[in-house]
């Protein structure tokens, strides 16, 4: 029961920093079970939309080869996808 609370807590929180209702869902089950294996349910939802969200945008966002931050992945793509 708790984690369903949870759950609903962390997508209404994704409403609240701009996702429509379907796509705040589908982003919180992307990310969902991997970050409950790395930080558990500790963040609070609040803490967790927020880590989503920064996923989120991280997987979005257009690779630029002057940003030191950024590393080039593009190749390793059509690997996986074999």
């Amino acid at each position: 029961m708790m984690k369903k609370h949870y759950a609903q807590g962390v997508i209404s929180e994704l409403q609240q920093l701009g996702y429509p209702c379907k796509q705040a869902k589908a982003a919180f089950f992307r990310h969902y079970r991997d970050m409950k294996r790395t930080f558990g349910l500790e963040p609070n939802v609040s803490e967790f939309a927020k880590l989503i969200d920064e996923f989120e945008k991280a997987m979005k966002r257009k690779y630029n080869p002057n940003d030191p931050n950024q590393i080039f992945v593009g190749h390793l793509w059509e690997r996986v996808r074999k």
